[in-house]
């Protein structure tokens, strides 16, 4: 992991579920899920990290504390600056297979 990434190895859902922040349509534990994840994002040191990560990148699921939705809105709403340069894209591992 270059410095680019270092923000990767403080963040608190390095070690959750992966399922937590990528849910599918239609799951039944869709909003208990959701919830869960926005605590994790709600202590994490690197939060900041994270969202500039989403918002430059693109990504989908909740990134940051948001979703795909409220970066979406805060881009076309001009409510948001990113503060880092692009990165490479980084691979996530779920220790739960």
């Amino acid at each position: 992991m270059n410095t680019d990434e270092e923000w990767v190895r403080q963040a608190k859902c390095k070690d959750e579920d992966i399922h937590l922040f990528f849910i599918l349509r239609g799951d039944p534990q869709q909003r208990s899920k959701r919830e869960t994840a926005y605590g994790i994002c709600r202590g994490c040191p690197v939060q900041r990290e994270c969202l500039d990560y989403a918002m430059i990148n693109h990504e989908v699921g909740i990134w940051g504390g948001t979703s795909d939705n409220d970066r979406r809105l805060m881009k076309r709403n001009h409510a948001y600056t990113a503060v880092t340069e692009p990165r490479k894209r980084i691979l996530w591992y779920s220790p739960h297979g």
